[in-house]
């Protein structure tokens, strides 16, 4: 059974399914953050404001989780491609980009100038990060 996509032209075809496996792995990466957010502040009783490093701890176990889950996917679904030693390389070194990148948004929105709630400075970071993260993906992914 073909799926929707596979209609779609060949050139088209993974960016479209990117857009669905980024889309459910930012969905999924910013749960799991607000999730451990939750835990710090309620279990661990740390004040996000006073305690900032709370929040990049929060966003980096979310993404951890996050980016194994998404490596699988992008292999077997976005490129079609079986998971090995080479894009497994390049999808760290290209996710390692986008997590400083996130990082560093995130950390520009919650600063006292900017004092955006860390909830969704969370999101703005990962929808940012994450349209820059399809060209470097491609290089690493794309067919011979």
């Amino acid at each position: 059974m073909k799926s929707l996509t596979s209609y779609l032209p060949e050139q088209v075809r993974s960016a479209v399914r990117f857009v669905i496996v980024g889309t459910l792995g930012s969905v999924l990466q910013y749960l799991l953050y607000l999730a451990f957010l939750w835990i710090f502040e309620g279990f661990f009783m740390w004040d996000m404001e006073e305690e900032p490093i709370w929040v990049n701890v929060a966003f980096g176990l979310g993404f951890g989780i996050e980016m194994l889950i998404n490596y699988v996917a992008t292999c077997l679904y976005t490129f079609s491609r079986r998971p090995d030693w080479k894009n497994a390389g390049g999808f760290m070194l290209g996710r390692v980009f986008n997590f400083a990148i996130q990082l560093g948004i995130l950390n520009l929105l919650i600063l006292d100038s900017i004092a955006m709630d860390e909830k969704y400075a969370g999101m703005v970071s990962i929808v940012i990060a994450g349209i820059i993260n399809y060209f470097i993906l491609r290089f690493f992914f794309k067919k011979k």
